[in-house]
């Protein structure tokens, strides 16, 4: 039969432990109460005994390791025999558990619209996209109408048509600019800047009288 060796609780906040040293080593035998492995707690190093006879079989965790409470840290075998089969279980209780294959992202196919027929079988366009159809020569049967009840628009003559050109935004005419006054230059003046002056020395002949 094989028993475990579990970390002691050696205080009453002790979470985890960490090993020392093991006094035994693999294969050696031991005996009920005899000291197997040496823990560090949170507050001193004790001595771990084995609670069964038997023989170390597999030391779970090394020393300088650490393991929480009441975690397996060893395997002890009753008899000899039970060695290898005391190995053999620990190996396979830390082999990795498979990795499940992720499946491939599903493939999301997006509906194309379709434009709704259209009424009475009567082919329905705005005033401007028949203009636009006659200047480029495009037959307006063989497009399907974005708008409303599947109206025809400038827009889709544009998206068919690699003839439509956008019409190209006039960029502001530059400011401008006043070129600097050099000192004893006289500049005339202005008709409007002519009659502020003239108004403003018909106010200065306003008679001023004294009391």
């Amino acid at each position: 039969m094989i028993h475990d060796i579990f970390m002691p609780a050696l205080s009453s906040t002790m979470t985890e432990g960490k090993i020392v040293s093991w006094v035994k080593s693999p294969g050696d035998k031991v005996s009920k109460g005899e000291t197997v492995v040496v823990v560090e707690s949170d507050k001193a190093d004790m001595d771990v005994e084995s609670f069964h006879d038997g023989y170390l079989a597999v030391i779970l965790v090394d020393a300088g390791g650490t393991a929480t409470v009441g975690s397996p840290i060893a395997l002890v075998a009753q008899t000899e025999a039970e060695i290898s089969q005391a190995q053999s279980s620990s190996v396979a209780a830390v082999a990795p558990a498979p990795v499940a294959p992720t499946p491939p992202p599903a493939t999301v196919t997006t509906p194309v619209p379709v434009a709704p027929p259209r009424p009475n079988g009567r082919l329905v366009a705005s005033p401007r996209a028949k203009k636009l159809a006659k200047d480029l020569g495009v037959d307006l049967a063989t497009l399907q109408g974005s708008g409303p009840h599947g109206r025809i628009v400038a827009a889709d003559l544009e998206k068919s048509s690699p003839k439509v050109v956008p019409t190209p935004v006039t960029a502001p005419a530059p400011a401008k600019v006043v070129a600097p006054v050099n000192p004893g230059d006289v500049t005339p003046l202005t008709t409007l800047q002519k009659a502020v002056v003239q108004n403003m020395m018909v106010s200065l002949q306003v008679p001023t009288f004294h009391v």
